[in-house]
């Protein structure tokens, strides 16, 4: 189909109704007065924000009905959308892409020509292949309509079983458990985190969890979700490798965290370039081999200085990320350099992570662990690479600018240990 033959032509066509897609409608409109832009999502919810989902607002602390930051969730609310003259189809999906054409076509048959189009599709929850799975009672948390959902049931005295130690997981447990549940938690690896962190900083995240009342089964599988007598669930499990040792764990519901399965699809129908681990192929400008065709967010698999090619699923990527491909969808130039940064929050610890980290680096840490105020710097070939802060965020941007660099760490090295080295004079004089 051509562009001539489709119903209609838009400026900037944005796939994907999350951060990323929003945060770019805002960059182009702020350099584009007047330009057409069309935001399709197979979301019912305008564009929002994910991190409040698993904390605040599953705690009922936030409604939804704000912006980020002001008692909300939403990235706009929509007058801004009408205001700014942005379009934004919701419910709909996108089902194919025409490179040649330069068109996509909705599930609903419609055909969408564009000028300059951005594919920010993220992702969807993966899904056990297990018995069960499917049985009223066992939940993801992704959207909004999940939290909705989990929100509603998370009450004193629920028990609940979480499958998945990430970092969806362990906020979900966290804010469950300030609600006074009974949370037990399932993960087949052998600890948290364990290819991120070093073993004692592992230890003490599963100790801060213990002390508030989880329960963990770490290095068990989960064989099936079964319904129980009571009319409950029962969630069997078993050590990894010894599935004879089965146990039970009775439960009121399930909630499944174990990661996302990148959106290519649409991509893929393209005949776009995708790496099967890290999703669509761009260049540092976050433009794929076909011009004016853009990805941001968790699915653009971008050219970093130290990872090589890389993809980032977090909050900070897909508002940095965004905010490049609206600014090069407009005609600007602008490579993408960002150090990988997520946040979270868990009980009363506020968690920082930039750069790079390892399992396999050495760690200092700086500060006393048992006083939940510390920073974990990771080093690798002398080299700081990575910054884990616990409640101890007020050097971020300089812990940014070492990274960044490439900073060497001081030749007296556990002068990192000590808070009161002056990390600003490892820095070249300005």
């Amino acid at each position: 189909m051509s562009a001539k033959q489709s119903d209609r032509m838009v400026d900037y066509l944005l796939i994907g109704g999350g951060l990323a897609a929003a945060t770019a409608a805002e960059q182009i409109r702020k350099q584009d007065s007047t330009g057409s832009i069309v935001l399709v999502t197979n979301d019912e919810r305008l564009p929002y924000h994910r991190p409040p989902l698993s904390k605040e607002y599953l705690r009922g602390e936030i409604g939804a009905d704000g912006v980020y930051g002001k008692g909300g969730v939403y990235v706009q609310l929509p007058d801004w959308y009408q205001e700014q003259n942005i379009e934004v189809l919701r419910n709909v999906e996108a089902r194919k892409l025409d490179t040649q054409a330069r068109t996509v076509m909705l599930q609903d048959g419609r055909t969408l020509a564009f000028k300059s189009l951005l594919l920010a599709t993220g992702g969807r929850p993966r899904v056990l292949d297990i018995p069960g799975v499917r049985l009223p009672g066992v939940y993801m948390l992704r959207t909004l309509a999940d939290a909705d959902t989990l929100r509603a049931k998370i009450q004193k005295g629920q028990r609940i079983v979480i499958i998945g130690s990430g970092f969806i997981g362990l906020e979900g447990a966290a804010s469950a458990l300030s609600n006074e549940a009974r949370v037990s938690i399932i993960e087949p690896q052998e600890r948290i985190w364990p290819k991120m962190v070093a073993p004692e900083i592992s230890a003490y995240f599963q100790s801060y969890f213990e002390r508030h009342g989880a329960m963990f089964y770490y290095q068990h599988s989960v064989e099936a979700i079964a319904n129980s007598k009571d009319g409950k669930l029962v969630v069997k499990i078993a050590p990894k490798g010894k599935e004879s040792q089965m146990q039970e764990i009775p439960c009121d519901f399930v909630i499944i965290g174990i990661g996302i399965q990148l959106n290519t699809e649409l991509a893929e129908s393209g005949g776009l370039e995708i790496d099967p681990k890290h999703g669509i192929i761009v260049d540092e400008h976050l433009e794929t081999r076909v011009a004016d065709i853009f990805a941001a967010g968790d699915i653009a698999a971008y050219p970093d200085p130290l990872a090589q090619r890389m993809h980032f699923e977090h909050w900070d990527n897909a508002i940095a990320s965004g905010e490049i491909a609206g600014t090069n969808m407009v005609g600007a130039d602008e490579p993408y350099r960002h150090v990988p940064y997520f946040f979270s929050d868990q009980f009363d610890l506020s968690i920082n992570m930039l750069g790079y980290p390892t399992s396999e680096a050495r760690t200092i840490i700086r500060g006393q662990m048992n006083e939940n105020k510390f920073t974990a710097v990771y080093l690798q070939q002398g080299i700081i690479r990575a910054a884990l802060m616990v409640n101890d965020d007020g050097q971020m941007d300089t812990w940014r600018e070492l990274i960044a660099a490439s900073i060497p760490a001081p030749h007296e090295v556990n002068q990192l240990a000590d808070p009161n080295f002056n990390l600003s004079s490892l820095l070249p004089s300005q």
